[in-house]
């Protein structure tokens, strides 16, 4: 690291090698590129998206990555060599640089990225020239844009040239298939817009009479600049050269670029903007990448709305609106530093512009929503925009059945995906209806109709309930619902793939769902069902505790030839961490059982950076269990911590009465506690990961699959309805903290059912559960539900811990 790279970096909150959370938490600093992994940013408007790496790695993708891509990416999260990337040179000398690090990986002055909500900004400086490069998406209309800010630090004039370049790759991303997909592309450039623009006569659909290869890419993509080019060019070979790399193209030896456009090359694109600059002044460059859909919007309009300084300048602060809309609604203050920052800021952004939105990320590129996964997710709305939760609620009903099975998955593009074997699956539905209605009584929706994938259509109430029926008639002999092809955990795919395995989990899953819903029933007037669901529950739980208690704990599954999986018989994978804590979140367990499967878990499953999913890790392959067996050992399912469900330990050891149990858990998967080791842990410190190599791992506590998991709106919902204790009911909003007994107050500020409360909790009792009195603006109130106002004020709400 330089001198003057020294000289100037700052410092901020969990400081490692690599960089620091700003003050106010909603900043990520990096202040080497050299990071253990790509430490990257997913940016999204809900419609079109991007992801770039703290090296300037990335592409881009519209509606999602898999079906619709417009920039090339070839996974690779070690080499991190693909992007849309901008190289500086200085025509006199011929030095050239990227205003990322890569790809040309220069020997800089300065250099820093800010991962921020909705933007990243790159700086730099090389040979006195400081670059600032500002990468977002608007929040209104289908592109991005790439603001580019060059300063001369030198003490003399300099002649400088700025180039773009990046390979287009429209539609499905088939990388092995890139020799045929190529020649199907056509670019032009537009000496009147500045911009290049690209069709292509290929998408890997049918047509409307089934022939395959038959559709046009229905879009025009763009690559535009804010003033005229010196010169342009859309084909790899002349910028790159044959036998070239991106690191040292053709393009910056020569003068200016080639000017080759048309259907016979390898399309990419690339504008090359003249800078000179006096010492001590700036210029500014905008350049705009996106695709406009034909029929419906046009993409020259698109170019001049967008493609000028001021645009760039206007369109970053409505970034800056549109995000605060939708995490600045909620904020906790508390003695924890990570917990707030996590819970104010990144958890909410991750689930939303990655998990909801983009659906796609370095380790993972999706073409589709989850049948359950996206519904969880859509959670991370209640306290800022339930309308959108409402929006996949419906969604989701669409994709039922009439039997009432559903999609495990489908695509987002014409739809379409498996129809699920998944035992699971088809129940969230009514899972997330209870978290919807709690928080905003909107009973309406259970009269929305939306259709069934096979025809006819139900209201969301009757989808729910075909759900609920389905699963009834998924049972053994001995009352506990089977496992199918899988449960929540898709590696036990071999359990009960013929009907006869048994899901204890599935069972104490079931068993909450049947008592939250069934007063919905009952207050619609389906007392028949409602009666059903109540019997149901009282034998499931019988069932469940007289086949499923394994004397410490309780088992996971029964396979379909009925050997236990998850039991202290078994050599490996002797105890399952779901079945111990949905035992007590579903009140399956009493409180004794309950005691015991949660000591179970502290036991054998809470380890240094979570709990883990099961103990010990299969070694060897187990055909009659499934995949999971064939992760290598301590790796994801198989014996390491997978984040989602170590979310729900929390949940757990808080309602078996364990605070100190359950703040634990927390602060071991918050991100910002791993930034002490970040060559060990790998992941990003400012978002969640998918797993954490166990301890049989000869990299334990490496984390992986980060941005894109479910785990995000999960620990967001663990520390505001379960640390800090509110949450929606029915009645109101319920407050009843669990929190470490050495915390002496916090604040939290949420809007319900359209009032805002500032709840202000003193604890100088120093206890970790009880509250003493609480007074809503200065009255003290019965109980701890606070007033359901729906007023449109701001209410001031003083609880008393003791």
């Amino acid at each position: 690291m330089s001198t003057i790279q020294n000289q100037t970096q700052q410092t901020g909150l969990f400081q490692n090698e690599y960089g620091y959370f700003t003050e106010n938490g909603r900043e990520y600093v990096i202040t080497n590129p050299r990071t253990p992994r790509p430490w990257s940013n997913i940016i999204s408007n809900g419609d079109y998206s991007f992801m770039v790496s703290q090296a300037g790695g990335g592409c881009s993708w519209r509606g999602n990555a898999g079906q619709n891509r417009i920039t090339r990416l070839f996974q690779d999260v070690i080499k991190d060599s693909w992007g849309k990337f901008i190289y500086l040179r200085d025509r006199n000398s011929g030095k050239f640089w990227s205003a990322g690090w890569k790809p040309v990986m220069a020997e800089y002055e300065f250099y820093e990225v800010r991962h921020g909500i909705g933007y990243s900004v790159f700086t730099q400086q090389v040979d006195g020239i400081r670059s600032e490069l500002t990468v977002f998406v608007a929040p209104d209309a289908p592109l991005e844009i790439m603001q580019l800010k060059v300063t001369n630090n030198s003490t003399t004039a300099r002649e400088l040239d700025a180039t773009t370049y990046f390979e287009w790759a429209p539609g499905f991303a088939p990388d092995e298939h890139r020799e045929f997909h190529k020649i199907f592309m056509n670019s032009e450039y537009k000496q009147d817009l500045n911009a290049i623009q690209l069709e292509k006569y290929l998408w890997s659909f049918p047509d409307e009479k089934g022939r395959s290869n038959n559709v046009s890419w229905p879009y025009t993509a763009f690559h535009a600049a804010s003033e005229t080019p010196s010169s342009f060019d859309a084909d790899k070979e002349s910028f790159v050269g044959m036998y070239g790399e991106e690191s040292r193209p053709q393009a910056m030896i020569d003068k200016e670029l080639a000017g080759n456009s048309g259907r016979f090359g390898d399309a990419t694109a690339s504008l090359r903007v003249a800078i000179n600059l006096e010492a001590g002044a700036s210029h500014t460059v905008v350049f705009t990448i996106g695709a406009a859909e034909q029929e419906k919007e046009d993409a020259d309009a698109l170019i001049q709305k967008y493609t000028t300084v001021e645009a760039a300048e206007r369109t970053l602060q409505d970034v800056h609106a549109f995000w605060s809309e939708l995490i600045d609604v909620e904020e906790i203050h508390t003695p924890d530093p990570a917990m707030n920052i996590m819970t104010n800021v990144w958890l909410k952004y991750q689930s939303i512009s990655c998990r909801l939105w983009g659906k796609t990320a370095y380790y993972q590129t999706s073409a589709g929503y989850g049948y359950r996964d996206q519904l969880q997710d859509s959670q991370i709305f209640l306290t800022s925009k339930p309308e959108l939760m409402r929006k996949q609620i419906l969604m989701h009903a669409s994709q039922q059945f009439q039997e009432g099975d559903v999609l495990h998955w489908w695509f987002t593009i014409r739809g379409g995906g498996p129809r699920t074997r998944c035992s699971d699956d088809l129940l969230w539905l009514p899972f997330i209806m209870d978290a919807y209605l709690k928080e905003t009584q909107d009973y309406d929706i259970l009269d929305e109709v939306t259709p069934f994938l096979d025809g006819g259509e139900a209201t969301v109430y009757e989808h729910c309930k075909l759900a609920i029926e389905k699963t009834f008639l998924r049972f053994s002999p001995r009352g506990v619902p089977l496992m199918g092809e899988h449960d929540w955990n898709d590696g036990l795919s071999a359990i009960g793939y013929e009907w006869r395995g048994e899901s204890f989990w599935v069972g104490e899953f079931l068993y909450l769902i049947l008592g939250n819903f069934a007063p919905v029933a009952a207050k619609r007037g389906d007392q028949v069902f409602a009666d059903k669901m109540v019997e149901v529950q009282g034998s499931l739980k019988a069932a469940l505790n007289k086949y499923g208690w394994d004397g410490e704990w309780y088992l996971q599954a029964t396979n379909d030839d009925g050997l236990k999986v998850g039991s202290k018989e078994n050599e490996e994978g002797q105890i399952f961490l779901n079945p111990q804590m949905w035992a007590v979140i579903s009140g399956v367990a009493d409180q004794e059982r309950g005691q015991q499967a949660m000591d179970s878990v502290s036991k054998h499953l809470l380890r240094d950076h979570g709990a883990l999913l099961l103990y010990p890790a299969y070694t060897k392959v187990r055909r009659d269990i499934g995949y999971i067996t064939r992760y290598a050992p301590g790796l994801r399912e198989n014996g390491g911590v997978y984040t989602h469900a170590a979310t729900w330990a929390v949940w757990a050891y808080t309602l078996i009465g364990q605070p100190e149990k359950a703040y634990e858990a927390y602060s071991k998967i918050c991100p910002p506690n791993r930034s002490d080791d970040p060559n060990g842990y790998v992941g990003e410190p400012y978002v969640t990961p998918g797993n954490s190599d166990g301890p049989i791992s000869p990299n334990y506590g490496r984390g992986g699959w980060t941005w894109y998991t479910g785990s995000s709106q999960w620990l967001q919902r663990m520390a505001t309805n379960w640390i800090l204790g509110v949450r929606a009911e029915n009645e109101g909003l319920l407050v009843d903290p669990s929190i470490p007994k050495d915390w002496k107050e916090f604040t939290y500020r949420r809007a319900f059912r359209g009032a805002t409360y500032n709840l202000h909790v003193d604890n100088a009792a120093g206890v970790a559960r009880g509250i003493k009195e609480i007074k809503v603006d200065g009255k003290v109130i019965e109980g701890n539900i606070l007033p359901d106002f729906r007023d449109g004020k701001e209410h001031e709400v003083k609880v008393i811990m003791g």
